[in-house]
């Protein structure tokens, strides 16, 4: 009977999650005056290896369909064209960050497109499972997303960059990759900016102006790793890391003093989510500049 109740209280948890999933999201649109629109997920075109294979058995093939997303589209007052920013939410999906980094961005100059990678597929938070939904899965998103804002008349195709913070800031990392718009067979990203992400992978050919800002103390995703992805990038590159002092995961937004659980290096444990005034007023200081120099 225990076991029975168990389950059922864990029914409630995951519905009562999406129902307040739901809510949030409707309320970011309404109060914000946000568009919710609808795009698919880039994919990789076949390789010439299997075009010529399919050929030789008479098969003509085509990129697939990518996975339908749902995106937050906010714009500046006027007719545009506009620069553009492709928004990558964290590991907990949409929330109070993404709201405050649109409002800004767009007092900026700065159409905004918050691409919503995890509600369509059916998990609203990868905290503990960081790799259910992939960071190299995110990066098809955030092309996805360039590809729907190079079609809007009020965007200038050749001036979109990609934002990301935490798995949001990993995939960003990803999307500015040389092999990603080649594989794709489309053109990059004209910058990146990773807030506070996952730098430990192996290739390190980036194609673009990147500005990577973590704190000294963040136990999340380790600014260790990102002075070592810097130290590793090959000559010339046009990347920046900045490490603050003392801070910690999520120090950009006011308010925040929390501990939250997620996974690091295999670890399950209680993580420090802390607001830095100083940390915050320099980063927001040194993104405004870095969009403005490159878009």
């Amino acid at each position: 009977m225990l076991r029975l109740k168990s389950k059922f209280a864990r029914t409630l948890v995951i519905i009562g999650a999406f129902v307040f999933y739901a809510i949030l999201l409707n309320a970011y649109a309404v109060s914000k005056n946000i568009d919710v629109v609808e795009f698919e997920s880039a994919m990789y075109p076949p390789s010439p290896f299997k075009i010529k294979k399919a050929k030789k058995l008479g098969i003509a093939l085509e990129t697939k369909p990518g996975i339908l997303l749902k995106g937050f589209l906010a714009k500046p007052s006027g007719d545009g064209p506009f620069p553009a920013v492709v928004l990558m939410h964290g590991c907990n999906g949409i929330w109070r960050w993404d709201e405050v980094w649109t409002n800004r961005l767009v007092g900026w100059g700065y159409v905004v497109l918050g691409v919503d990678s995890f509600e369509p597929r059916g998990n609203p938070n990868i905290c503990i499972k960081p790799l259910a939904i992939t960071p190299e899965s995110r990066s098809l998103d955030a092309y996805g997303a360039k590809i729907y804002l190079s079609t809007l008349p009020f965007v200038d195709p050749i001036r979109i960059a990609v934002m990301g913070m935490s798995h949001g800031g990993w995939s960003a990392l990803k999307a500015i990759k040389r092999s990603a718009s080649a594989d794709l067979q489309k053109k990059p990203f004209r910058a990146a900016v990773a807030l506070y992400p996952y730098c430990g992978d192996s290739e390190q050919i980036v194609d673009k102006p990147t500005l990577i800002l973590i704190g000294e103390k963040d136990e999340w995703t380790q600014a260790n790793l990102c002075i070592r992805y810097v130290d590793t990038l090959q000559f010339p590159h046009e990347t920046t890391l900045k490490v603050f002092p003392g801070a910690h995961h999520v120090f950009d937004l006011e308010g925040t003093d929390s501990k939250r659980k997620g996974v690091l290096d295999g670890q399950l444990k209680d993580r420090i989510y802390r607001y830095d005034p100083q940390a915050s007023e320099k980063a927001i200081q040194m993104i405004r500049e870095f969009l403005r120099k490159w878009l």
